[in-house]
């Protein structure tokens, strides 16, 4: 089955017409990058200007900054772009009980990815030791928190039934309920703050899942948890060959799939029914 759904990513490419990238998605021309969702739909290749929305060809070498920082920025989301997950300091569980900051987590160490599993870590999405990010960090009533960057994925108990559902961290709202794995208690978010820090770090591990700080969270960023899964399937399955692990950034093959998500417009597409399921098991 995630060899199909693979192909079928990938085979989108070929369905994909626009002459420009307008950020998250494309179009014949800069004019109609807006599609009448305003200025922060008109990036990329394009720029709006003037005391109305005009959305025009950026200038060659153009590109905005995050103020105080020297991170490219993300018009949608606010934070820094080319990746993220999580900072050095947040912290896994060991499958002997221990904990250890995500800076110091090498490949092969055994982490707790959901309740009562442990799994290797099988490599790196990405990672930037000294890049300055923008951070958010989510605070409950438990005063736990988890801090992850806005694009992150993390999971949720949503309805009165609990059923779990993934959200990104930049649309997580006062009141959702994180999934505690550590304690089995549910956490209500009661505070969103915002940090800029150095340094990010993106385990994958083969299920796609991992609890940091005690919280069930997905090892993907900037796209919904099921296509990444599936996008990163060769990896999970052979990751000496697809990811650059000993060294700094996302490697080809990782940003090979995020270029192919930026072009067939996934990062903002939901679960198809096809896909309702428990998304902590990931089970299809």
């Amino acid at each position: 089955m995630e060899t199909i759904i693979l192909f079928i990513i990938l085979g989108n490419i070929l369905n994909v017409s626009g002459d420009v990238s307008c950020g998250n998605h494309r179009a014949s021309s800069c004019s109609e990058c807006p599609q009448g969702n305003g200025a922060d739909w008109c990036t990329g290749d394009c720029e709006s200007s003037g005391p109305q929305l005009y959305c025009t060809k950026k200038p060659e070498g153009s590109f905005k900054l995050v103020e105080g920082t020297s991170c490219s920025r993300n018009s949608r989301t606010g934070s820094c772009d080319g990746g993220g997950c999580f900072p050095p300091t947040a912290e896994v569980i060991l499958a002997s009980g221990v904990k250890k900051m995500m800076r110091d987590v090498k490949i092969g160490d055994k982490i707790l990815s959901e309740s009562g599993n442990f799994e290797p870590i099988v490599g790196f999405l990405d990672k930037r030791i000294g890049q300055t990010t923008t951070f958010l960090t989510l605070h409950t009533n438990m005063s736990s928190e988890i801090t992850l960057t806005g694009s992150h994925v993390i999971f949720i108990q949503a309805g009165n039934g609990g059923k779990q559902m993934s959200k990104y961290a930049r649309d997580i709202v006062l009141g959702d309920v994180l999934i505690n794995e550590e304690t089995g208690t549910k956490a209500y978010v009661v505070d969103i703050s915002e940090s800029i820090l150095n340094g990010y770090f993106a385990p994958l591990t083969g299920s796609g899942t991992l609890v940091v700080n005690g919280f069930l969270a997905s090892c993907y960023a900037s796209y919904p948890h099921w296509v990444a899964h599936m996008a990163m399937y060769p990896a999970r399955i052979w990751p000496a060959f697809f990811l650059a692990n000993d060294q700094e950034g996302p490697g080809a093959f990782v940003a090979a799939m995020k270029s192919v998500g930026n072009f067939v417009n996934f990062r903002n597409d939901g679960s198809p029914p096809m896909f309702m399921m428990d998304a902590a098991k990931m089970e299809f």
